[in-house]
C-alpha cells in the first residue's frame, strides 16, 4: 500500500502506523480490495483507552463518543462532543490511501496531529522507498516540532531527536534576507526538519 501521511509518503508500507513504539493504526483492503478498513484504538487526553474500531467495527465506544462514516473513497472519524476530524483518509488509486487530516491522543496521552502544511514555520517530511518499508513513524508531535525547532533557533550545539534520541545533523539552507532555513536530519529515523526562523 502507498500511503501518503499528511506531507508525508510512504511507499509499501503493511498499513500500520505505529505512535511511540505502539500500533495504533491499521489500515487495510476488505474483501476483494473493494474496502478501504480501519482499525484504531482512540485514547484521551489522560492517556485512557475510550474506543477501539476494529476493521470498521466498534470493539468499544466510551459513550457513543465517537462516530465513524466509512464511503466508496474512504472515511470520516470525528469526535462527536467537539466535532473534531480524529482521521479522515481517501482512496486515491489503486493501492494507494491519503490521510488527509488527524488529530488524536497516543496511549501515553500526547496529542498527535496530521497536517498538510507547515505548522509555525516548520515542515516534517519522509519519505520512505524501500520494499517493505514499514510506516512507524508518523509526522512529529506538535510538541516535538516545537522542541526542535526551539533548540535551532536558540542555537543550541547538539539538538536530540526526539524520537531516538540521536543527535540531529543540521544544513544550512541558503533563502532570503529575511528567512533563515536549517534542515535538521536523524540518520536513525530517516527523518527531516525543514526549520524557518527570522534572521
Amino acid at each position: 500500500m502507498q500511503l501518503t501521511i499528511g506531507s508525508n509518503r510512504l511507499n509499501s508500507t503493511d498499513g500500520i502506523i505505529s505512535v511511540r513504539g505502539r500500533q495504533q493504526i491499521v489500515l487495510e483492503w476488505g474483501p476483494l480490495n473493494s474496502e478501504l478498513m480501519l482499525t484504531m484504538d482512540l485514547y484521551g487526553a489522560g492517556g485512557g483507552h475510550i474506543a477501539r474500531l476494529r476493521r470498521n467495527q466498534w470493539t468499544f465506544n466510551d459513550h457513543g463518543r465517537f462516530d465513524f462514516a466509512p464511503n466508496a473513497r474512504g472515511f470520516n472519524l470525528v469526535d462527536t462532543k467537539s466535532s473534531r476530524v480524529i482521521l479522515e483518509a481517501r482512496v486515491v488509486g489503486r493501492d494507494s490511501v491519503v490521510i488527509t487530516q488527524g488529530a488524536f491522543y497516543s496511549s501515553a496521552g500526547h496529542q498527535i496531529e496530521i497536517l498538510t502544511e507547515d505548522w509555525n514555520g516548520v515542515t516534517d517530511s519522509r519519505t520512505a522507498t524501500q520494499p517493505a518499508a514499514r510506516s512507524t513513524n508518523l509526522p512529529f508531535a506538535a510538541d516535538e516540532i516545537t522542541a526542535i525547532r526551539d533548540a535551532v533557533v536558540s542555537s543550541r550545539a547538539t539538538v536530540e531527536c526526539p524520537r531516538c534520541g540521536c543527535p540531529l545533523t543540521r544544513e544550512r539552507i541558503p533563502g532570503s534576507a529575511q528567512l533563515d532555513s536549517v534542515m535538521v536530519s536523524c540518520i536513525m529515523c530517516n527523518r527531516n526538519l525543514v526549520v524557518r526562523s527570522q534572521s
